[in-house]
């Protein structure tokens, strides 16, 4: 019990922004072992949750039903990705299981491909020994899927730029893969911390203004304040049917406000829905410890990756359209102790991440299948 306490303590510190971001990171919320900040689900094996985290059956229209594809020959890891009409990249374990049951049923994250293409060039970049990454000894995982008549790459990170080092090897990553897959959409997407007590458990933030919130290991870069605007247009239809018939099917995993079910915050000029990225774990509060809503009083999500595809795309020459989708795994925390604040958030997110990251992957759908 002394060193389990002990180490809650030393993740909450704020000195240790990495171990803690880290332990979000590789956290899977199918092996019992790795709950830290919250119990394990009582129905957990002695080693496993088996197939207990899936989702449970989503009604999708008959015609766009996610439909992961066999590539012939099997890709080999040092393969670039093929080309297709979207690029979806999510970034955690528990993401990770996610995006792979929604958008590639049948195939988890363990069977999708590994990703080292082009790894030694990005490997230099990274500095310390810290990052996950170095665990791998690749950039990732991905998969082939079809919405429709759309092409698909799904893509789960093991780069991070709140473990990586100064050099951001997560943008050298973007500019690679989107010259592989020349997409007409790049997604990046996950869970966030709510921004703004209205932002409840399980909302989904369709953002096209990211901007960077850097404290930490990217404090004097040159974006370390940059904002960025997103000029694609989402189908209004498929959003909506996404947040009134998808959705719902899943909202009873985890808690939400009785008066309403999860919601999609599309970012307009009439209701922005602004996402910050940091250099480290953050979550709103009610006294706004991280200044988050100071910083940007239209901010609905806080996150750690999505700025890095919006600085790639404003470096390159002819971009392609780029969105950003976040799940709110944590709403705003209320317990007026930081280091209270910080085990409740990372409780939630261990006990809600997954499910509350299903919403993003759906939403992932509805903008592919209006493509």
């Amino acid at each position: 019990m002394a060193d389990y306490e002990q180490r809650v303590a030393s993740l909450v510190d704020e000195g240790n922004e990495v171990d803690l971001a880290r332990h979000i990171i590789d956290f899977d919320p199918r092996s019992p072992g790795h709950y830290l900040f919250a119990a394990a689900p009582a129905s957990a094996e002695a080693d496993a949750l088996a197939t207990d985290m899936h989702p449970d059956a989503i009604p999708w229209p008959a015609d766009l039903a996610p439909t992961p594809q066999t590539m012939h020959p099997a890709p080999s890891p040092d393969d670039p990705l093929p080309h297709a009409d979207a690029l979806v990249m999510t970034y955690t374990v528990a993401e990770g299981y996610a995006l792979a049951d929604v958008l590639t049923p049948g195939s988890d994250t363990k069977e999708w491909t590994p990703y080292k293409n082009g790894w030694p060039a990005i490997r230099a970049l990274i500095e310390g020994d810290r990052a996950p990454s170095l665990v791998s000894q690749r950039a990732g995982l991905w998969h082939t899927t079809k919405i429709g008549d759309k092409n698909v790459v799904a893509f789960k990170s093991d780069l991070h730029p709140a473990t990586d080092g100064a050099k951001l090897p997560l943008k050298t990553l973007w500019k690679q893969l989107i010259a592989q897959v020349q997409p007409k959409l790049v997604i990046t997407t996950g869970t966030a911390g709510g921004v703004q007590g209205s932002t409840l458990l399980g909302d989904v933030i369709v953002g096209h203004d990211v901007r960077w919130d850097c404290t930490k290991t990217f404090a004097s870069a040159p974006f370390a304040h940059a904002k960025y605007a997103s000029s694609f247009k989402a189908s209004t239809n498929k959003l909506d049917l996404a947040q009134t018939k998808l959705m719902p099917a899943n909202a009873d995993h985890f808690k939400m406000d009785q008066n309403r079910g999860p919601v999609i915050w599309r970012d307009t000029s009439r209701k922005p829905a602004h996402v910050i990225t940091t250099d480290f774990f953050a979550f709103d509060d009610a006294a706004d410890h991280y200044g988050l809503r100071a910083y940007d009083s239209k901010a609905r999500a806080v996150e750690m990756d999505d700025a890095a595809l919006a600085l790639a795309c404003s470096e390159m020459d002819a971009p392609p359209d780029w969105i950003s989708v976040r799940n709110a795994s944590d709403p705003q925390m209320t317990a007026g102790n930081l280091a209270e604040e910080t085990k409740q958030a990372g409780a939630i997110y261990e006990k809600y991440g997954y499910w509350t990251s299903i919403g993003s992957a759906v939403t992932c759908w509805a903008l592919i299948a209006g493509l």
